[in-house]
């Protein structure tokens, strides 16, 4: 049986994933710093176990006996100045204790702009990977057996688009985008365990077909719930639209704006040949969200 630890298991991506994982047969434990909510979140096949990447002390316990370790991590703003960031601080706690506890693997999700940054087509620069750098170079440095996943954006977002009868899209978004989602995605993570040809490597993580974002949020909404009409807003909208701080404003701006100048091209041949093809189209994935 496949075994896998999870630091990230409730998140908007880690918790799909882990439930995808845990109907597969793989062997989950996730790693989490609020037991009680984990548990009622998560199948209950997961071992749940307290831990928090802020506290080595902490995951010197919670790690015990791992030796796959998945990261699902997300670092919303880009202040290098902070004392600590989980993807920066957070990650470096982990590798440490994972080292000093024989830990054979750690894979880590991140962005395809970070292998790829020829899409930014006005060269811009995702800013919050200069939080993650320092602890991708440190993983790479450490010893470990190492996985990274480059992915593309995920369909699974598209619900928080959804206000009332409107999937709003904020910015001119018309360039390709290779969409995956967290059930195709999880396959590859399955594949990865105890795999060796996935050690030591990066892979990009993308679907098998490039679509503008109104075009694929039509194709979703189509299944999803024919009612809902898909509208295009102005950049400046998200100043105006009730975001819960100043700083997520930003961040939502900046990430809307990279995504809108983000071309992709299809460079995920080699994922497919070691991790596995898509399975899903846009269609069906949104029919499993439903169930």
């Amino acid at each position: 049986m496949k075994k896998l630890t999870i630091i990230g298991a409730t998140g908007a991506l880690g918790l799909p994933i882990t439930k995808r994982l845990t109907s597969k047969g793989v062997q989950v434990k996730a790693i989490v710093r609020d037991v009680k909510k984990a548990k009622e979140q998560l199948p209950e096949a997961v071992e749940v176990a307290y831990g928090d990447v802020s506290d080595k002390e902490s995951l010197k316990i919670a790690l015990v006996g791992s030796e796959t370790i998945y990261l699902n991590l997300n670092t919303t703003n880009w202040d290098e100045r902070a004392p600590f960031q989980p993807e920066r601080e957070g990650i470096i706690n982990v590798i440490k204790v994972s080292k000093d506890l024989g830990v054979n693997h750690i894979m880590q999700i991140v962005g395809i702009d970070l292998s790829h940054p020829e899409f930014a087509t006005n060269g811009m620069e995702y800013k919050t990977n200069r939080i993650r750098k320092p602890a991708i170079e440190y993983l790479k440095n450490s010893g470990i057996n190492y996985t990274y996943f480059h992915c593309s954006v995920f369909l699974d977002s598209f619900p928080t688009f959804i206000q009332g009868e409107d999937f709003g899209i904020i910015g001119n978004h018309q360039n390709p985008v290779f969409f995956t989602n967290t059930s195709d995605f999880a396959e590859n993570i399955s594949n990865a365990i105890g795999n060796d040809k996935a050690y030591n490597k990066a892979f990009t993580v993308q679907g098998t077909e490039g679509i503008s974002f109104p075009a694929a949020a039509n194709r979703f909404v189509s299944v999803y719930n024919p009612k809902i009409q898909v509208s295009e807003y102005p950049m400046e909208t998200i100043r105006h639209i009730g975001l819960p701080s100043e700083e997520y404003e930003d961040f939502m701006e900046h990430m809307l704006t990279y995504v809108e100048q983000l071309k992709e091209e299809q460079v995920s041949e080699y994922t497919w040949q070691i991790l596995g093809k898509p399975q899903f189209t846009i269609e069906e994935f949104t029919k499993s969200l439903m169930e």
